[in-house]
């Protein structure tokens, strides 16, 4: 009887620990996006993102020698600059669908943003270096906010987003023509990933998100999600629809919130089969900030993200590129330690895409 229930506590931790597993750092949950970079671009506040800026998230140059960066690059904004949000809860006024055409008209402008990440990557494959992996592009998905009345028409009928039918109408008619832009642009050098829900909470969705992740899986694409944390429904990211979602932990920004919470960030992700973001911004140049982000990368190899995850990476919507550009050479360091998590990732993520399944007789 003994033997019986030991074997049965035997199984059973056996299972918890395989259930307890992160979004891997390379599968096709992300489209085999291992590392994520959130490029916040759009509003009239935010960079132009031409190819001189945008260069320093796609690869680094060291000793003659290019390494590649991040694999993925999601577009995301959360307000247009003007007085106007694309998520509850950051301006009075919401964006309607004059603004949403606009955001799209901002990914695909011109030597910028989504054309200026296809340009890096032509002009070094014509030099005849090559990422092992095509890069993936993710766009923001806009809310359409519940109760909003003066989004606009579509078909010549004025839509009410207190009406469920209208809010996915609004999001299918940007879904569409995001892949219209997409096809017209010609990036020859990108994949289009699919779409980012850009409220970071499951508020006044528990019904759309379904719809909304049905209607993306139809084109071939991925819903991808970065909830802050313990927001309404972070851990039920799977059963609305979501292909991926990364918890952010929100240790870095004040100094009065304990290490622990990255520990408790990684154990709940962990338990979720989500991934994790690493956060930090313009402040990392300050020591203290810098032994914050140092408390991420412990925390994360402590806890086997490094190793195991996906991971979106906030910095603040130009950081990365300050410090990469910086002069400073505590600044420079910084820059180059990030990028070296980075390319090490990369190389793991290289070599399980290189795993093929063995086969069966």
């Amino acid at each position: 009887m003994r033997k019986t229930i030991s074997l049965i506590a035997i199984i059973c931790c056996v299972y918890i620990v395989r259930a307890q597993q992160y979004l891997p750092l390379s599968s096709p949950k992300t489209d085999y996006i291992t590392d994520l970079a959130l490029i916040y671009q759009g509003g009239v506040h935010r960079p132009d993102w031409n190819p001189e800026q945008i260069a320093h998230y796609v690869y680094r140059k060291e000793r003659g020698k290019v390494d590649f960066l991040f694999d993925g690059f999601l577009f995301i904004e959360f307000k247009d600059g003007k007085g106007k949000d694309y998520s509850i809860g950051y301006e009075k006024e919401h964006t309607g669908k004059k603004e949403w055409a606009w955001l799209l008209d901002r990914n695909f402008e011109k030597q910028k943003a989504v054309p200026a990440l296809n340009e890096v990557l032509k002009d070094l494959s014509k030099q005849g270096i090559r990422p092992t992996q095509r890069r993936k592009v993710v766009l923001t998905l806009p809310e359409p906010i519940f109760g909003q009345q003066d989004w606009g028409e579509l078909n010549g009928r004025k839509l009410s987003f207190t009406n469920e039918d209208d809010r996915f109408d609004a999001c299918k008619w940007y879904i569409d023509t995001a892949l219209a832009y997409w096809k017209k642009s010609q990036l020859d050098q990108l994949d289009f990933a699919g779409f980012y829900w850009v409220a970071e909470q499951n508020s006044d969705g528990q019904h759309l998100i379904p719809r909304i992740a049905a209607y993306i899986k139809q084109k071939g694409l991925k819903f991808y999600w970065i909830p802050y944390w313990k927001a309404e429904g972070h851990g039920d990211w799977q059963k609305v629809g979501f292909d991926a979602a990364y918890q952010q932990p929100n240790h870095f920004f004040e100094e009065n919130i304990p290490d622990s919470r990255l520990d408790e960030a990684c154990d709940f992700a962990k338990a979720h089969g989500m991934g994790m973001e690493m956060e930090f911004d313009s402040r990392v140049e300050q020591t203290n900030f810098e032994k914050r982000l140092q408390a991420y990368i412990d925390a994360f190899e402590k806890h086997g993200v490094l190793q195991h995850a996906a991971m979106a990476y906030y910095e603040g919507g130009d950081a990365m590129m300050k410090l990469a550009a910086s002069a400073d050479p505590k600044n420079r360091a910084i820059y180059k330690k990030v990028c070296d998590l980075i390319v090490e990732r990369q190389k793991k993520a290289d070599e399980i895409r290189k795993v093929k399944p063995r086969k069966t007789k």
